[in-house]
């Protein structure tokens, strides 16, 4: 959201010219000093985590002190930009609940929460990858924190930890207290599929029917590419994990997929989504890389020959092995899948379509594109379309 906030930094400053401007967050914590150039509005930037540089700086600026001695900020003075030293990784027990006064204007709102920082793993689309190892909330204020919720009746609560269950057994602990705690909250969280032993398996059967959903990223099933992105996962243990949850029928899984990704040309993509589809999950989100500021496959865009946008969310346009219009393909097979497959108003029908075909979700979705791009229905809304005609054909 880099431009709108640009837009809305220039409206601020012609009404209230003395108005200080700080930002912080990822978009610009890799590239700050540069931004600040090309933007003189831009007083300050925190780079990394922000809690206490943006405490520190207030502090000074209250007693109209110079912040050069602010970890992890990026300033303006005079005509200088000046970039101070890095900020350490905070302990996270020093960051303070978000939400100790209470829920009065979030209500029927989703309430982000998070137990740790960082990840284990090196994929190389993601800037995560780049945050060092992972920390942890102490678990007693965990579970302070996660009744708290519960006790407060908020609907849903969707953990941001980049993936929750690094740590089986801090996981498993978690998960047995919310059991325990018996609420009616739904949990999200992100999971690593092949870190579900047998014993999580168990403890997870015993979940009431609706406490917890799983997001769980695949982002592709061809080994060549997972090894191109430094990702390290288990197929094989991913698939047993996601059957057995799928069977125990009480935990909603939501599995992802990235079109874009290198040496992952048409054919193997479509591999890759009849795996996942196969797995019945009750979501499939196919997402479409972005080439992020920081990230270990931005710096080797020319290397797989990437086109993407010059402007945020940096989306691929092409690369070594897709073309712009495989990719829009693509786009469109995505759309079909939020209308018949998500939206799950057409089961027996897509039941159906799989016995035909045996199995081969791909093949559905790229005769049923052909279909709407000759008849001309990616041009209009269809929020209740039937399959019925396309069944007919």
């Amino acid at each position: 959201n880099i431009q709108q906030t640009l837009d809305v930094i220039d409206t601020v400053k012609k009404v209230l010219p003395k108005c200080i401007i700080l930002l912080g967050g990822p978009e610009v914590s890799y590239d700050g000093e540069t931004l600040m150039e090309n933007n003189q509005l831009i007083d300050f930037i925190a780079a990394g985590e922000g809690e206490q540089t943006f405490r520190e700086l207030l502090d000074r600026l209250m007693d109209n002190r110079e912040p050069s001695e602010v970890a992890g900020l990026i300033w303006r003075k005079e005509d200088t930009i000046i970039c101070n030293k890095p900020r350490l990784p905070l302990s996270l027990d020093t960051v303070p609940f978000a939400y100790e006064e209470g829920f009065q204007q979030l209500k029927n709102k989703i309430i982000y929460y998070e137990t740790s920082r960082g990840c284990p793993f090196h994929c190389q689309y993601c800037l995560s990858s780049t945050t060092g190892r992972v920390r942890f909330l102490s678990l007693e204020r965990v579970k302070k924190e996660l009744a708290y919720f519960v006790r407060s009746g908020i609907k849903q609560v969707k953990l941001v930890d980049r993936t929750f269950n690094c740590n089986p057994a801090r996981a498993k602990e978690i998960f047995r207290y919310l059991i325990e705690l018996d609420g009616k909250t739904n949990f999200h969280f992100e999971m690593a599929g092949d870190l579900i032993d047998e014993e999580m398996l168990g403890i997870l059967s015993q979940a009431p029917v609706g406490m917890f959903q799983f997001e769980i990223g695949i982002q592709s099933a061809k080994r060549e590419t997972l090894e191109e992105i430094k990702r390290k996962t288990d197929l094989e243990r991913i698939e047993y994990a996601v059957s057995r949850l799928i069977k125990m029928d009480n935990i909603h899984i939501h599995l992802d997929l990235i079109a874009g990704l290198p040496k992952e040309d048409l054919f193997s993509m479509a591999d890759s989504l009849n795996k996942v589809l196969r797995l019945s999950p009750h979501r499939l989100q196919l997402g479409f890389l972005k080439l992020l500021k920081g990230s270990g496959l931005r710096e080797k865009a020319e290397e797989y020959n990437y086109q993407f946008t010059s402007y945020p969310p940096y989306e691929v346009l092409s690369n070594h092995v897709l073309s712009f219009t495989e990719l829009a393909g693509l786009r469109q097979i995505e759309e079909l899948i939020e209308l018949y497959y998500n939206s799950h108003r057409f089961n027996h029908s897509m039941e159906y379509l799989s016995r035909q075909t045996a199995g081969d979700f791909f093949l559905i979705f790229n005769q049923m594109e052909d279909y709407w791009e000759k008849n001309d229905y990616f041009r209009y809304s269809h929020s209740n379309l039937s399959l019925y005609e396309y069944l007919l054909h």
